[in-house]
């Protein structure tokens, strides 16, 4: 992935980032080799190699927090909505199959972002900075695999920050190879510190890492703590659910189940107070934002963003399972009557079958 985040549009391996990148990859070469014959004669960097190591450092460990927080308190990976649990498999995109198994587990995703949040913390202090490069690499590798294999348009960033983890471990693979696979006794690596002279130095800069390091976590776990408390508290409003379309009436004629049906109704989904969703017969979706007048029974829908065309619907519920909706959608059509059956959501094994510790079978369906 890019160097920066991805784009306003959720996309960042467009033509651009990978323009961007390739800049970047050309001008720090034409820099590296100018700089060097310029500077040639001075014996070692290991000042700058510190200060750049640290940047890389803190850079990657602020990513992994971002990132983490954001599964640890699920936000990133929601649990599947209505429209995708009405889906087939044929009708989703690699990135949503990904996108439905996360968030199908919560269990996993809070595990998968406890171990960017472990491998980010590891990664702050000098004397865990080595393994937690070598951890940060190990949960950088899976997911940029997992961007690269269902086609998420985040690799080039991904692929960036699995570089900065190797950036850091690299200098400690000589060591670990020769333990590990030589089994040779090995001399510890030197511990990495600036050479602050004065006292007052030194306090100033354990004061500075602190606070840093404070206000970043505390960013991180309140910002996102906030936005989950926010979606669990949202109402669900008075017709929340999926529903089956029994009758389809329009302008007084009632009109048949046709398979290739691309007007009449087949299902409704109600997630939120302000999302109405339809599935034609011949199962093309068409969404509008909604805004309800409980005390009148009424039901506007309109464009998303553009209130100022608005359908009208009254809505009555005969009984518990059922919704009658009278009305018309926006841009003027014909009257409808519609008539529709709530579906029993504990049906849907992929958020209700749930986990147990003894299965006398699998049950993989």
């Amino acid at each position: 992935m890019a160097s920066t985040c991805p784009a306003v549009n959720g996309s960042g391996d467009s033509t651009l980032d990978y323009v961007q990148n390739f800049c970047f990859v050309v001008i720090a070469a034409l820099a590296a080799l100018v700089w060097s014959i310029l500077d040639r004669k001075r014996p070692n960097y290991l000042r700058m190699n510190y200060w750049v190591r640290l940047w890389v450092r803190y850079s990657l460990a602020v990513t992994l927090f971002s990132y983490g927080f954001a599964k640890v308190f699920p936000l990133q990976f929601r649990p599947p909505g209505f429209g995708r649990l009405i889906s087939t498999y044929g009708e989703s995109s690699p990135m949503g199959i990904l996108w439905t198994f996360m968030g199908a587990s919560v269990a996993y995703t809070i595990f998968s972002g406890a171990m960017e949040v472990i491998g980010g913390a590891l990664l702050i202090w000098r004397r865990t900075a080595t393994i937690g490069a070598f951890f940060s690499a190990a949960v950088m590798a899976n997911v940029f695999m997992l961007n690269m294999c269902y086609d998420v348009p985040v690799k080039l960033y991904s692929g960036n920050l699995l570089l900065m983890a190797i950036f850091l471990m690299a200098p400690e693979l000589g060591r670990l190879g020769r333990f590990m696979i030589l089994r040779k006794p090995t001399d510890p690596p030197p511990l990495d510190t600036p050479n602050f002279g004065r006292k007052w130095m030194r306090i100033a800069a354990v004061v500075v890492q602190v606070l840093f390091v404070g206000w970043v976590l505390y960013n991180s776990v309140s910002g996102t703590w906030k936005a989950y408390k926010g979606i669990g508290s949202a109402p669900k409003g008075p017709l929340y659910g999926i529903y089956d379309v029994e009758t389809f009436t329009q302008a007084g004629q009632e009109r048949p189940p046709l398979l290739t049906d691309a007007t009449r109704w087949k299902k409704v989904l109600v997630q939120s107070p302000t999302n109405f969703a339809i599935r034609t017969m011949n199962d093309a979706a068409q969404g509008f934002g909604s805004e309800y007048d409980e005390a009148h029974h009424t039901l506007a829908v309109f464009p998303f963003g553009d209130k100022s065309k608005k359908g009208q619907f009254t809505y009555t519920q005969p009984d518990a399972d059922h919704v009658i909706l009278e009305g018309a959608l926006p841009g003027g059509g014909p009257p409808l009557v519609v008539k529709l059956k709530r579906v029993d959501l504990s049906k849907f094994l992929l958020t209700n079958r749930g986990f147990r510790w003894i299965n006398e079978r699998p049950f993989n369906r």
